[in-house]
């Protein structure tokens, strides 16, 4: 009954003209889990019986692939923000309530297998956008999002990450093991409307400031960096997401 209601959702977001969905992890499932033990795990959580770290991720990682079906379907592009670990200080999140400032990243782990699982399940079927928190886990997204062709990106640098020098770094090192015309783009999963002219526009300049860099080099002709960013800044990311 929940997977027909999630798809009645689904279908009604699409029908209203939604083309993505945004999930928050803060490690990547994807691996396999049959119908019959992610039922098993549901069932034992309806009476009230204490699950298992391994019985909680299975659960998660089925829910999630069941999502990523939907969104393969309807074309719809996946978003995976990974990492956050939420609500770390009780007394904030009583007193505040969730994400009030008690949300913080977690710099070791090993987001590899999962992510691998998860990709090569819906490769070629699934647009894909991946974000992290950590300077650290940029090589592993942005050699993956390589690896697995046009339809894998690296997302914009998020949330400790989304400042000037976090952007230029990023930036920088894509455009070392990677295109830069490979890259999603400025997408936002901003709640503050305010907050898009900011963040659009710093991100703007941070990368007009290393395609300058690049060009003063003779890495890249003039005519070409100019194009390269209105593609990142607008035509990609439209593209990418149909819209």
């Amino acid at each position: 009954d929940l997977m027909v209601a999630m798809r009645l959702s689904h279908d009604y977001f699409a029908d209203n003209h939604c083309v993505a969905s945004d999930h928050g992890l803060e490690l990547p499932l994807g691996h396999e889990v049959s119908y019959s033990d992610a039922d098993a795990v549901f069932r034992k959580a309806r009476k009230g019986e204490k699950l298992s770290e391994k019985e909680i991720s299975d659960y998660m990682s089925y829910f999630l692939c069941e999502a990523a079906e939907l969104n393969a379907e309807k074309n719809f592009v996946t978003q995976l923000h990974l990492g956050a670990v939420r609500d770390v200080r009780k007394k904030l999140f009583d007193t505040l309530g969730p994400d009030s400032g008690g949300d913080v990243s977690n710099h070791f782990q090993d987001f590899l297998p999962e992510l691998t699982a998860f990709l090569n399940r819906f490769d070629g079927r699934l647009k894909v956008v991946l974000y992290c928190l950590d300077a650290t886990h940029q090589a592993t997204l942005a050699t993956l999002s390589r690896a697995f062709g046009d339809k894998v990106r690296l997302g914009s640098a998020w949330w400790l990450c989304d400042t000037p020098v976090g952007m230029k770094r990023q930036l920088e090192y894509i455009s070392g093991v990677d295109l830069l015309s490979a890259f999603a783009g400025m997408v936002s999963d901003s709640r503050k409307l305010l907050s898009y002219g900011s963040r659009f526009e710093m991100f703007r300049r941070v990368l007009c400031d290393v395609t300058g860099e690049m060009v003063e080099r003779g890495r890249i002709p003039e005519k070409v960096a100019a194009e390269l960013v209105k593609d990142i800044c607008y035509a990609g990311p439209k593209r990418f997401f149909g819209v």
